[in-house]
């Protein structure tokens, strides 16, 4: 049995044990988006990225065999010089919004996607938290603003943008009536800034994919307040938050590829090409959408449907930088991922994967976390320094605890969350 070290700590280890498994029977966790225990590596992501002392070089964590007398670093600065290098690299081909340009450009900076999906549900309870959540109970956001979120609106770029400043204030005086502003928590601090991709100024055609995933793509023209004194009736500020493009992403707080951004200080346009990908949105599947642009190539998708023996699944088209992740045959994604769709959203590391329904990603969140939690209350589970993505599933402690587990999903029965 090879013997090594890790960070300094010493660990003996079964012939045939790769590095990244050596390292969390230490509890030591080293990132990866393309790994899942079970699989071949298939090293592409190469964040994994650790240095052998010993021969001095760096090698690839998720493949690399543990062998006998190495001296393992896993988190010194010039392994995080190259992780940070490699997670440029690929936001240099990234395309895609963390947060949507309302969200980005407002002085409060509410997630105002957010709060309107709550409106939409008749949730006014929780749209009063996502203002709570951006400027605290005695700085409300939009009392005196000058409106940049208006502007930042991309539904502007088709007709006139959503009436934000409206249904703040809607959902203001909503909280103001049932007293949901909460004096104790006066001393409460905005949450931090996270790294933000951003796709920017968008190409001929590319709003049209944004204007259809509208809840109402029909209703045209923007809906002004019958009585402009005691603003938006209930009815009027949910037909105006049905113009909403939701543009923001479906995955923006579980995606490792932001997670590891924020980890590791990266900045989206270090290496920025000439003229980037155009930004694409595939919605043939009912439950999934699929934005190729966001892809990172892992593969792990394509192993899934591979395990579980779908007729088609998903493969690789096109050779060299132009490999692609789609279906054999020109199929449509709906007939080539038929069971194995909500799964397939799980190991993602980005948003490339996602499902169309914000809500129903949600609720997947909710029950990963939930899963999480009891892996964590294992002896040995494995940390990850992510809040969600493709590696937080992967605790070998986590399985045991849930035979015949159901993920969340979206009720339509054709993507094999079991709802």
């Amino acid at each position: 049995m090879p013997k090594l070290e890790i960070d300094g700590r010493p660990v003996e280890v079964p012939e045939g044990t790769r590095v990244i498994q050596a390292a969390r029977k230490l509890g030591i966790t080293i990132p990866t988006m393309c790994y899942m225990e079970g699989l071949e590596p298939y090293t592409s992501c190469m964040i994994c990225m650790v240095k052998d002392e010993t021969k001095g070089k760096m090698v690839p964590g998720c493949s690399a065999p543990a062998e006998e007398g190495m001296r393992i670093s896993t988190e010194s600065e010039e392994v995080r010089k190259s992780r940070k290098f490699t997670l440029e690299l690929l936001f240099s081909d990234h395309v895609g919004d963390c947060e949507a340009p309302c969200h980005r450009v407002c002085k409060s900076h509410i997630n105002i996607p957010s709060l309107i999906r709550h409106v939409l549900e008749d949730d006014l309870d929780g749209a009063v938290d996502v203002l709570r959540e951006a400027a605290g109970p005695t700085n409300l956001p939009c009392h005196g603003c000058e409106g940049t979120c208006e502007p930042g609106c991309r539904r502007g770029k088709a007709e006139a943008p959503i009436a934000i400043k409206e249904l703040v204030t809607f959902v203001h005086k909503y909280g103001d009536k049932h007293n949901l502003w909460k004096p104790e928590e006066a001393a409460g601090s905005k949450p931090d800034k996270r790294f933000n991709c951003a796709i920017g100024k968008l190409k001929e055609g590319e709003i049209d994919l944004f204007v259809a995933d509208a809840f109402d793509p029909v209703l045209m023209g923007r809906i002004e307040p019958s009585d402009p004194v005691a603003g938006y009736t209930m009815e009027e500020a949910k037909k105006e938050g049905s113009r909403c493009m939701h543009c923001d992403c479906r995955k923006a707080e579980t995606c490792s590829l932001r997670d590891y951004a924020d980890l590791y200080g990266v900045k989206q346009r270090e290496y920025q090409p000439d003229d980037r990908s155009r930004h694409q949105q595939i919605r043939q599947h009912g439950d999934i959408m699929y934005e190729p642009e966001k892809c990172i190539k892992c593969g792990l998708c394509i192993r899934v449907t591979e395990l579980n023996k779908e007729t088609l699944g998903l493969t690789w088209i096109g050779r060299g930088f132009d490999v692609t992740v789609s279906t054999p045959f020109n199929a449509e994604i709906s007939t080539a991922v038929t069971t194995t769709a909500s799964e397939c959203v799980d190991v993602c590391p980005t948003a490339a994967l996602s499902y169309r329904d914000h809500h129903a990603e949600r609720r997947a969140n909710e029950t990963r976390g939930r899963i999480a939690r009891m892996g964590q209350s294992v002896a040995g589970a494995i940390a990850v320094p992510v809040q969600w993505g493709s590696t937080a599933l992967q605790a070998a402690a986590v399985a045991p605890l849930l035979p015949g587990a159901k993920k969340g999903g979206c009720g339509s029965g054709n993507c094999g969350c079991g709802k």
